[in-house]
């Protein structure tokens, strides 16, 4: 019985959690779209972060997106509104995929780290929005 008991407060505090998210939060998102390759090749199943820059209070939610097979993404936030806010992001590239339940890692990492865990990559997301928020990405330093 207490885990029912849980559960229902947890499916509660989820509930109230989205639907506070879905609410309009004060910032503009614009549709943000591109493509990604590797070594000059389109790069299918990775993962693209937006993560705006500034205190969470003044900057927008992240965005993200999985690249498909031609290696194009469009980026959406966690609760599903339409591309990037508006300004300037820190944006990170990867391939690890990890298990949501037990959080081991299931893909390991096949991205130089210069791309995710220590990216420096930054793309200021303009204000009519835009297709062309391109990543070439090398696996070998220049």
């Amino acid at each position: 019985m207490l885990r029912m008991v849980s559960g229902f407060g947890l499916g509660c505090l989820l509930v109230v959690a989205v639907g506070c998210g879905q609410r309009n939060d004060g910032f503009t998102y614009q549709p943000v779209s591109g493509t990604v390759t590797v070594d000059g090749e389109p790069a299918a199943g990775l993962t693209v972060a937006f993560v705006p820059q500034g205190t969470a209070l003044n900057s927008g939610r992240p965005s993200s997106a999985v690249t498909d097979e031609t290696g194009r993404y469009e980026a959406k936030t966690l609760d599903g509104k339409q591309g990037a806010a508006i300004g300037e992001h820190l944006v990170s590239i990867s391939s690890e995929k990890m298990d949501q339940e037990t959080r081991q890692i299931i893909e390991p990492e096949t991205i130089p780290s210069r791309y995710n865990k220590q990216s420096t990559l930054r793309f200021t997301v303009p204000d009519e929005g835009t297709d062309a928020a391109n990543f070439e990405l090398t696996t070998k330093k220049r």
